[in-house]
């Protein structure tokens, strides 16, 4: 069944330009993110658009887009926002919207009847107004309506006292702390004065309905069984509501190794930065943000597949049927925009998104094995992290490798693990070893700096003039004419027009470069160098130096939070004289 869609526009005030959508939004618009938004808009409702879109008062307008080779009508409202200087537009096609009307009153009459063949008690806290929305009460001594939080609970607790009172009081803090789902039995009949009922089942969820708004709804069962409720096959997690590790993990094996169900796809998020958002907001906001992006993971999977909460701030989906890496795409590319869009400015840096890595693989495409296809998917969130986090990667053969060689990689990862040895240990440890043991060789650093951090190719220079003192790396410089060349410009007239007195440089990809570096960029293409850093700095004797990162073969968004760790690292080069003969090793 179609659903109806809220689609999320940012665009820059001045120009109108996008600057970011959800992955639906892009397929209306089609945005080059050059053009203005207006442009597609027909022309004989472009100037009542752009009149409502700067006016900016949250009120609803229709337009009529145009989206591929068809016209489409829409509601649309404009709100800016004062600190970054944008202006977000919601829509909702019109078509979509009348469609909605129509089921949701064929859902109401079906829910409604069904309500009445269980004869419960149903309710929704809304938590904002603190008022408790009551429906179906024929059942009750009470009338449905709305009723603040505190006269529900005296509703509620009328007809009991002592322990069982203290446990119904119990639900109603569970309700107010918007847990992801709980239950209370209470062993009496606290609706009515039916002498058959021998106990009362309170059950409640939590409910994240947009950035803006969450909510629980619940229901009251009273039982008449003098033995104790059975549990539900699937087990939930009580903070998000979403299937527990165990049985996530069961389902994932049950469809992979049992029923060999193709199409099967393993999708692993982690919360970017959590440690940050606790720190600094606290545990109980860190909670409602596992709370939120849980419901927006569980909104984007709908019925195609399910999702489980697998660690602290990591979830697993497991999807039903992917027919194509396209479909993948959106999916994923929502569950990220959605993050961002519902938590501005909870990022690493200040007023910047918070955000989301995944990594995926699919049963049978990319391995035959639950085991395997869960090792290809994480091994993907791992690259995820490593390009700069806030990004999905899907496995594919061509760029990530075999499945032998990614299990060879990731157990060389693990040893390193289990000595307990991250980015910043392993730069304390070589200045441990430079300051206070017998120290190492300058190579033997660079090595293990190159094997650490995963480098394709790491070069450094020492001068004047610049000699390549040693190249190291998955990709090290091996080519002579392609080290003469480097040389060259190290050692020319324009080395002062590439670098100048910046000592650190960033290149995320060398089309960025300016025209005047055009020689550059294409040496730098034709050795398949699409992303580099270089660093400047002295050494114990004050001559120049030039250390090189490059990746290869590929664009890389070189993680911020690194850029520490390549700073320390030319700090300990600092520490040692350079001035031995050339090393020609790779």
């Amino acid at each position: 069944m179609k659903d109806i869609h809220f689609h999320e526009i940012l665009i820059s005030e001045n120009g109108h330009r996008v600057i970011s959508a959800d992955a639906k939004a892009y397929g209306i618009i089609n945005s080059d993110t050059i053009s203005a938004v207006e442009e597609y808009v027909v022309e004989e409702d472009r100037d009542n658009f752009i009149k409502n879109i700067e006016l900016a008062d949250s009120s609803w307008f229709h337009v009529e887009i145009k989206s591929g080779d068809d016209n489409h009508l829409y509601y649309v409202k404009a709100d800016r926002n004062a600190d970054d200087g944008m202006i977000r537009l919601v829509m909702v096609n019109i078509d979509e919207l009348l469609e909605a009307h129509y089921r949701l009153n064929r859902q109401i009459c079906a829910y409604k009847a069904q309500l009445d063949l269980f004869e419960d008690v149903f309710f929704e806290y809304n938590p904002e107004r603190d008022t408790v929305n009551v429906f179906n009460t024929e059942i009750a001594e009470f009338d449905a309506g709305v009723y603040s939080l505190s006269d529900f609970e005296e509703l509620l607790t009328q007809k009991v006292s002592g322990r069982k009172k203290n446990a119904v009081k119990g639900f109603i803090t569970q309700l107010k702390g918007k847990t992801g789902r709980f239950t209370a039995r209470i062993d009496a009949n606290i609706l009515n004065d039916d002498p058959n009922v021998t106990y009362t089942l309170l059950e409640e969820a939590f409910l994240y309905y947009d950035k803006e708004t969450e909510g629980v709804v619940g229901h009251i069962h009273l039982g008449t069984e003098k033995v104790k409720t059975t549990a539900t096959s699937i087990k939930h997690d009580s903070l998000t509501g979403l299937v527990d590790k165990t049985d996530i993990t069961r389902i994932a094996k049950e469809r992979i190794d049992e029923r060999r169900l193709e199409g099967t796809t393993l999708v692993i998020i982690d919360i970017d930065f959590f440690k940050h958002i606790n720190d600094t907001y606290g545990h109980q906001y860190g909670d409602d943000v596992i709370k939120r992006i849980a419901d927006i993971i569980t909104k984007e999977v709908g019925n195609e597949g399910i999702a489980g909460r697998f660690g602290g701030d990591e979830f697993l989906i497991v999807l039903y049927n992917v027919q194509s890496e396209d479909e993948l795409r959106a999916k994923l590319k929502s569950i990220k925009n959605m993050v961002a869009a519902s938590f501005p400015d909870r990022g690493i840096e200040e007023n910047t998104p918070l955000s989301v890595s995944i990594g995926t693989a699919t049963y049978p495409a990319d391995a035959d094995t639950y085991d395997d296809v869960f090792m290809l998917a994480d091994h993907c969130l791992y690259l995820a992290k490593e390009k700069g986090r806030n990004r999905y990667v899907l496995y594919t053969l061509e760029k990530h490798g075999t499945l032998e060689s990614i299990r060879e990689k990731r157990l060389s990862i693990k040893k390193i693990n289990e000595r307990d040895l991250s980015y910043g240990d392993v730069i304390i440890k070589m200045f441990d070893m430079t300051l206070h043991g017998k120290g190492s060789t300058v190579e033997h650093f660079m090595d293990e700096f190159a094997q650490g951090f995963d480098f394709q190719h790491i070069t450094l220079f020492v001068g004047q003039p610049f000699k390549r003192r040693y190249s190291t790396g998955t990709a090290a410089l091996k080519n002579p004419a392609a080290l003469d060349f480097m040389l060259g410009i190290l050692n020319g007239d324009s080395l002062d027009t590439f670098i100048g007195d910046q000592k650190f440089i960033v290149v995320n990809r060398i089309e960025t470069l300016p025209p005047y570096a055009n020689g550059l960029k294409e040496f730098l293409k034709d050795l398949g160098i699409y992303s580099y850093v270089l660093l400047r700095f002295n050494d114990k004797d004050g001559r120049d130096c030039i250390l090189i990162i490059a990746s290869v073969g590929k664009n890389t968004q070189w993680n911020q939070m690194h850029y520490k760790f390549y700073r320390a690292f030319t700090d300990l080069l600092s520490l040692y004289s350079l001035d031995e003969t050339e090393n020609d090793r790779n």
